[in-house]
């Protein structure tokens, strides 16, 4: 197995170097044919190639043990027997781009690095495609065939022009940009999707990004050039392809299984899909199955020829045995697939200190843990300069190796240390931020937090920085501020802070000849516990250390062994309380997304604002592609929510507020009003009816925060305003049963807190509002109306006795001069000016809603996320609900109390935001002191428990008297 603790050592003097490991006569076997060029640069590099194509697995099994590297094409299946059989592997080679036919799980947690040769198929294969985009457009095939049967049938294969066409690309990556880059040059226009490439990039392409739905909706020709992956398998299929233009054309150069074939013939057979050109199969070589869509006329078809030209043949061969000779003679890794990105290690050689920091602090943290286990590892990257999402693999490997090559008994290497720890179970994280720690001064450093099973809140976490260009130190152990330089032979203790304790232990290590190279001592308070540590020129005898441990002053003495620990189990003498060795009890999860606010609320999981469509921005609301866009907005919402088909759905300026408003100045007025409200938005609207509308007759249905009022007393004749779920309260209306099916009077829902979280009953509401920014996360300044045909009877029937707003009429006259609803505000043709920014945010949320499962899925994550806090109020007695009945708990907004002061909440909320694990959660201003944290279903369960322990390590902080009195 390639040694890579001395990785990093090479990158600052040598150019890419990754290893100092060098293998003499590789001896390396080839299972599937490849130029001669391969064996030749093998050669010269002082290897050898061995060449057997055609060998069946088990011959391959019997004869691997002799090589250190094998090379395969597409032919091969190196399976997880192979690679097993395999003890000499070092290297796997794979002559072209896709790895699908390789193990690599398998490879990796064998330590074998995959190697492929990434681009030196780009040319030919995007060549390829536009071939096909080509023959396809034209019938150049089918005429062809015909031509060459006696036939001369012109009429029969008129083709289509790709000037002015828009040619969709699936995966932008180097072959799909190519692809995009010459039919730019017929004047076709080029859009594309891939999850991974930013929109700035695309952007540099001339690549318009967009989509996948957007894709399939605008582009003539539709070509694929992404891997097969469990999320691209079957990405053409008849869902997508319906939302295909008519007579769209579609090219498959990528990989088989990517289209459905049986769903592509289906389409081609009624019309809808024009035809296509297919480079690869599902099941290659073919089979029955695929007959008729090879035979159908209108299928262009080769038999997967994309890196099939006698340069790309060269290119990759040449590659594979340069790329594979590197890694031997202690070169550059250069399409390694499995492995972290060590190139971006080498160009970046100031990171390699604190790589090894990284890798010497997860020994420490292994060799602390004496015959406890690892819990989980959470890993904090500080400064700009470590703090890039490029570096994180490298140093999570770092940290496990160090971690790991003291507790498990294989070897562990940079290439398979996320792949060991993964096997094991054993989380780890990695957290970055640009800012760093302004007390401390380091431009960038790195923290690492130990959980130790077992034991509730015993985490230990050890800190470190670079100074200057190599020189690493430990700065803190467990909160004691340290300077130590991370030597070979480290002596770690704890003392009370008097005077003598260093001479005592001097005289120890004096009579073992053990000489001191460098001393640390960390304190908090003066004569308090204090934490000390050598670093001594040879290692401390076990008797010597014994004695050391037997002074009054002194414990938890602890050797360690940075370069070559003998003993992977280090021994901690005392209990889990025995002082700041052992840990602090600051919990060790932290939420990976700390936004649990109440409004704006988290966007969506996996959000990226680089995945919104922009071809609206710049354009004007009103033009086609502006209305289609909020058309489409209502439709989905209409869709999703499940409102009826005679409800009007509109988008309206200013919010839920403004929605509300709109809703109280267009209709009240007509009959008395029933206001009930619990919490201050409800408050807000009857305040607003009495004092801005002058309405004299409104009756008031109230309760205390907390508390829902006896809503079974309002009058059916009356317009009735309520909250569905409040947001300020936690209280929601569990159900509408009191609301009668004959009412003479409208219902004014405010729903912003409700809508997606909740099912709606919407033949007893009648006026319903809620703003994007809520349960799906959209953005603010946006409201949603939605009106049922007796809202609307009132609109026409109703002239209020007071001025209207323009953003409030919702009214116009028609030609006979009556009072109709403007049904154009319902069908995407807004009051004001929306911003086509929020309204694509919007769309992107409720595609993800319908993408989970829509409407119920929604409600479910919401109600997941009550029941988990639930669950944590049962366990502890210093916080509770301020709703105590269940049955009217908001799963969205859910708000509770503390036992603590006015002060000690703002502590306590303040503590939460300044760790970075919850923003925005205090009460809201008119609530009682507390907390309100965000339920809906954009946010993740898994977060939401990761906070809960946080919630209790606050409430322990500022109860603390010791820290109270400090």
């Amino acid at each position: 197995m390639l040694k890579t603790r001395l990785i990093i050592n090479r990158i600052s003097y040598h150019r890419n170097y990754v290893t100092k490991s060098n293998i003499k006569l590789a001896k390396v076997l080839a299972t599937d044919p490849i130029e001669s060029i391969c064996r030749e640069t093998f050669q010269l590099r002082g290897h050898q190639l061995v060449e057997k194509p055609g060998l069946k697995k088990d011959e391959i099994i019997k004869i691997i043990g002799e090589y250190e590297g094998l090379v395969v094409r597409s032919g091969t299946k190196v399976t997880k027997e192979i690679i097993e059989a395999g003890t000499n592997l070092k290297v796997i080679g794979r002559a072209g781009t896709g790895v699908d036919n390789i193990d690599v799980k398998s490879a990796t947690s064998k330590g074998i690095l995959v190697v492929n040769t990434p681009g030196g198929n780009t040319i030919s294969t995007g060549e390829l495609a536009v071939s096909h985009i080509l023959a396809l457009a034209r019938n150049i095939p089918q005429a062809t065939a015909a031509l060459k049967a006696g036939r001369w049938d012109r009429s029969l294969y008129t083709g289509t022009e790709l000037t002015g066409k828009t040619l969709g690309v699936i995966g932008v990556g180097k072959i799909g940009r190519e692809v995009a880059r010459v039919c730019r040059g017929f004047g076709m226009n080029t859009i594309g999707y891939d999850p991974v490439l930013s929109e700035q990039t695309a952007r540099a392409y001339d690549i318009d990004p967009v989509n996948l739905d957007d894709l399939f909706n605008r582009s003539d020709f539709i070509t694929i050039h992404t891997p097969l992956t469990k999320e691209t398998q079957y990405i053409i299929n008849k869902e997508n392809l319906l939302k295909c233009k008519k007579g769209v054309r579609i090219i498959n150069c990528a990989r088989g299984g990517i289209v459905n074939e049986d769903d592509l013939l289906e389409a081609i057979k009624s019309g809808h899909v024009g035809g296509a050109a297919l480079d690869v199969l599902e099941i290659e070589p073919p089979v029955e199955s695929s007959l008729e869509l090879r035979k159908n006329p209108h299928v262009v078809i080769s038999p997967h020829l994309g890196a099939s030209t006698f340069d790309a043949q060269e290119r990759v061969a040449k590659a594979i045995a340069e790329n594979m000779s590197d890694i031997y003679d202690g070169g550059a890794f250069v399409g390694v697939v499995n492995a972290p990105d060590l190139g971006a290690v080498a160009k970046q050689t100031h990171i390699v200190p604190y790589i090894l920091l990284a890798e010497k602090i997860g020994s420490m943290q292994a060799q602390l843990l004496q015959k406890n286990k690892i819990g989980a590892i959470n890993v904090t990257l500080r400064g700009k300069d470590v703090a890039d999402s490029k570096l994180t693999d490298i140093f999570k490997s770092a940290v496990i190796k160090g971690a790991l090559e003291q507790i498990v008994d294989q070897s562990v290497t940079y290439i398979n240390a996320i792949n060991v720890a993964e096997e094991l179970g054993l989380k780890v994280l990695v957290n970055l931020s640009e800012k760093t720690d302004i007390d401390s001064g380091f431009r960038n450093s790195i923290s690492v937090d130990l959980e130790v099973e077992g034991f509730l809140n015993v985490i230990r976490t050890i800190e470190g920085t670079v100074f200057g260009k190599n020189d690493l130190r430990i700065t803190a152990i467990d909160g004691f501020s340290i300077d130590l330089p991370p030597g070979e032979n480290i002596l770690l203790f704890n003392n009370r802070d008097v005077p003598g304790v260093l001479k005592s232990i001097s005289a120890h290590l004096a009579k073992a000849n053990v000489n001191i190279a460098h001393f640390s001592l960390g304190r908090k308070l003066e004569n308090k516990h204090a934490m000390g540590v050598l670093v001594c020129d040879t290692p401390v005898p076990d008797d010597i250390i014994q004695l050391i441990g037997k002074d009054d002053f002194v414990s938890n003495v602890i050797q360690l062994k940075l370069s070559n620990v003998v003993d992977p189990h280090f021994r901690v003498k005392g209990s889990v309380d025995q002082g700041i060795v052992q840990g602090l009890k600051k919990p060790f999860v932290r939420p990976r997304n700390p936004e649990f606010s109440s409004g704006p609320c988290k966007k969506r999981p996996g959000y990226n604002l680089s995945a919104l469509r922009i071809d609206v921005l710049g354009r004007s609301h009103r033009s086609k592609l502006g209305k289609s866009r909020l058309k489409k907005a209502i439709d989905d919402t209409k869709r999703i929510l499940g409102v009826p088909d005679d409800y009007l759905v509109g988008i309206v300026p200013a919010s839920d507020t403004g929605a509300y408003e709109m809703a109280m100045w267009s209709m009240l007025g007509a009959r008395p009003v029933d206001s009930c409200y619990w919490e201050s938005f409800g408050k807000g609207w009857n305040d607003d009816s009495i004092k801005h509308l002058g309405l004299k007759d409104v009756t008031q249905f109230t309760a205390e925060y907390g508390k829902l009022p006896n809503l079974s007393g309002t009058n059916p004749d009356h317009d009735i305003l309520f909250t569905y779920n409040g947001t300020t309260s936690g209280v929601r209306v569990p159900n509408l049963d009191w609301i009668t099916p004959d009412r003479k009077g409208l219902t004014f829902n405010d729903a912003t807190s409700a809508a997606f979280a909740m099912d709606i009953e919407w033949p007893k509401v009648d006026v319903t509002t809620y703003s994007w920014q809520k349960v799906l996360g959209g953005e603010g300044a946006h409201g949603v109306l939605i009106l049922s045909p007796r809202a609307v009877e009132r609109l026409e029937t109703f002239v209020p006795n007071r001025p209207l707003p323009k953003i409030f009429r919702m009214t116009k006259k028609d030609k006979n001069g009556q009072i109709k609803v403007d049904k154009a505000i319902f069908q995407g043709d807004t009051i004001n000016t929306p911003s086509m920014l929020c309204v694509e945010d919007y769309i992107d949320a409720l595609q993800w809603a319908d993408s989970i499962g829509g409407l119920p899925t929604l409600i479910q994550r919401s109600s997941n996320n009550l029941k988990a806090i639930e669950n944590f109020v049962a366990k502890n007695d210093w916080i509770d609900f301020l709703v105590s009945d269940p049955s009217i708990r908001s799963n969205t907004s859910v708000c509770l109390t503390l036992k603590l002061t006015k002060d000690q909440v703002k502590k306590f909320v303040s503590l939460l935001e300044s760790e970075g694990v919850a923003y925005d959660i205090g009460s809201y201003r008119d609530a009682p002191d507390g907390l309100r944290i965000w339920c809906g279903a954009t946010v993740e369960q898994e977060d939401l428990e990761a906070l809960l322990p946080w919630l209790k390590w606050a409430y322990e902080f500022v109860t603390d008297e010791s820290i109270i009195t400090k």
